[in-house]
């Protein structure tokens, strides 16, 4: 029970954390996901409105450029004021069709292009915007946009392009750098890195190609969030978008570590306070089981006592006043239990002892009273017979009469008082149990039986039959008894046939007498076994109705017990067992 209680509160404790530890973990990393998701998502608008903007600032300047003559005055007032008036662009020129140009706020007048695609792209029509770029004179990354000039009958004279630096991206994107560890970038479809690094060391921007899982998955359009391995070996949380028509990369981390920081730290909470309540359950459980355990256990002890019979064992339960009610109301019915069986087990054994002495004296009175019958009932039927030889035939036929059935009473009074000496001597004249091979005890019946054997033609076969420890005298009784019945109550239609048979069941052995005579009604399977019991005419088939009854109390002073099935006009079959090893036999019966 305490076993139990301890196994369920520890389950009860390390189920709560487990569930608690799933659950939570799952949650942070969703609840993280999901932001640096947004994040991505805003970041994605921003860039790309961004770039858009670029892009249309340059086609309304190209455009101005188109519908007006080519004065070259007229370009460089326009670009130089478009330069004033706003901050994104680091510098504003202008290139004639050959690709020389012809203005530029940074100097570089009379510089030749001609092998530049945003030259090649404006020659066909087409506004252009450049990969990264890293500027010849800032070495910093930036992005070239361009658009055409076109004169009134759409013939190409020249073109407008600027170069922007990803500042403003660098400043976008340090608003959504979380925690200590935490970093927005952008790379190239290449994978080098095109915006500062939160974290950076020597390498310089445009100079350095991350190799990571989230690049892999972006360049393979895998799912946009994974743990995996930084480019500074760090183990992240990480989420990207695709950006500026899918050229760039931008990647949001953050560390592991941090991500499930607070969640470790409520984790080690959770489990001091799991402790805690399991530690205050613990003892409580201990207290409560020692309170219930005290007085089961005083209980248990006192069933095996009373199961070896003392009586006089009581419970003490003065010292468990703390017990539950209903322990103790058990305690105290134990106890009026006890003096109840021991009440009832002294009233038995007086009473046992009165009906042994009774069954004693009974058995002796049958005994003695048989026993003196003999000789006064042997002189009357002497006398009686003497008359019937000497005055057979010289009296009147009424004397005759009397004198036969004075003889006829007097033989069977005879016959009665023998197997009435004979059954009370089953219980005071049995021997001590020996070693009895029952196969020489049939062979002792049938010897005894051999003259009705022979009257009746019956057939009689037998199993082999096992040694028992018995009292080889009874079990002749019993056998002769029942063969014997089975050949007086034969059907005269048929030759009587017999078998003795036996099984073992357990530790019993079960004998059985089959016989095809004529049965009896099954209703009368109890009654046959009583004293002075018959069921046919005494005229027909003789005997004083004591043989059963003899048999039963053998049996079951051997430890068996003793049956009958029959059909009517068909069989019979007694039953009865005898204990394989035998034992003490019993002579109260």
């Amino acid at each position: 029970m305490r076993f139990l209680g301890i196994s369920l509160v520890l389950m009860v404790g390390l189920l709560t954390i487990l569930s608690y530890s799933i659950l939570e973990y799952q949650e942070t990393k969703k609840d993280q996901i999901n932001s640096m998701s947004k994040d991505s998502a805003i970041q994605r608008t921003a860039i790309d409105s961004w770039v858009a903007a670029r892009a249309s600032e340059i086609r309304n300047l190209a455009h101005l450029q188109s519908t007006i003559e080519l004065e070259m005055d007229d370009i460089q007032s326009n670009l130089t004021y478009f330069a004033s008036q706003q901050q994104e662009f680091e510098a504003v020129s202008f290139a004639d069709k050959e690709g020389i140009v012809e203005f530029s706020t940074m100097n570089q007048i009379g510089a030749y292009f001609s092998e530049r695609t945003f030259l090649e792209e404006a020659a066909k029509g087409n506004e252009y915007i450049s990969n990264v770029l890293l500027g010849n004179v800032t070495r910093q990354p930036m992005i070239l946009f361009s658009a055409p000039i076109m004169s009134g009958s759409n013939q190409f004279k020249g073109v407008i392009y600027g170069t922007v630096t990803l500042k403003t991206i660098d400043q976008l994107l340090e608003q959504f750098r979380r925690g200590d560890s935490g970093e927005s970038y952008v790379v190239d479809r290449n994978g080098y890195l095109i915006t500062e690094s939160r974290f950076e060391g020597d390498w310089k921007v445009m100079e350095y190609q991350l190799n990571s899982d989230i690049l892999k998955r972006a360049q393979y359009g895998k799912k946009s969030n994974s743990i995996y391995e930084s480019y500074r070996g760090k183990q992240v949380l990480g989420t990207y978008q695709l950006v500026n028509n899918g050229k760039w990369i931008i990647v949001n981390e953050i560390e592991r570590d941090e991500v499930y920081h607070t969640f470790y730290r409520q984790l080690v909470v959770m489990i001091s306070i799991v402790c805690i309540v399991l530690t205050i359950g613990f003892v409580a459980m201990l207290r409560i089981s020692h309170h219930i355990e005290h007085p089961v256990q005083h209980l248990l002890k006192g069933v095996q006592r009373l199961k070896r019979g003392d009586y006089d064992y009581k419970i003490d339960y003065s010292g468990m006043l703390n017990a539950p009610v209903e322990l103790l109301q058990l305690c105290e019915a134990f106890n009026q239990m006890s003096r109840n069986i021991q009440d009832n087990e002294l009233e038995l054994k007086r009473q046992k002892e009165e009906l042994a002495g009774s069954n004693a004296e009974l058995e002796q009175f049958a005994y003695v009273a048989s026993h003196d019958l003999q000789e006064p009932l042997r002189m009357v039927a002497s006398y009686v017979q003497l008359l019937a030889k000497r005055y057979q035939g010289k009296l009147d036929q009424d004397a005759d009469d009397f004198i036969h059935y004075a003889v006829d009473g007097s033989q069977r009074m005879q016959n009665l008082i023998n197997d009435l000496l004979a059954f009370s001597r089953v219980g005071t004249k049995g021997k001590e149990p020996k070693p009895v091979h029952l196969e020489k005890v049939l062979q002792h019946v049938l010897a005894n039986l051999q003259h009705a054997v022979q009257e009746s033609d019956a057939r009689i076969s037998l199993d082999q039959l096992p040694t028992v420890m018995a009292d080889s005298t009874q079990m002749v009784q019993l056998f002769q008894n029942l063969v014997g019945n089975s050949i007086k109550f034969r059907d005269a239609n048929r030759k009587a046939v017999i078998h003795i048979g036996v099984k073992r069941q357990g530790q019993e052995w079960e004998f059985s007498v089959r016989d095809n005579g004529i049965g009896f009604d099954p209703k009368y399977a109890e009654r046959i076994f009583f004293i002075f019991q018959r069921l046919h005419n005494k005229t027909k088939y003789q005997g004083t109705g004591i043989g059963l009854s003899i048999c039963k109390k053998i049996v079951e002073r051997h430890g068996g017990r003793i049956w009958v099935e029959s059909v009517a006009g068909s069989s019979t079959t007694f039953y009865f067992t005898l204990p394989v090893g035998g034992e003490q036999l019993d002579d109260r019966q």
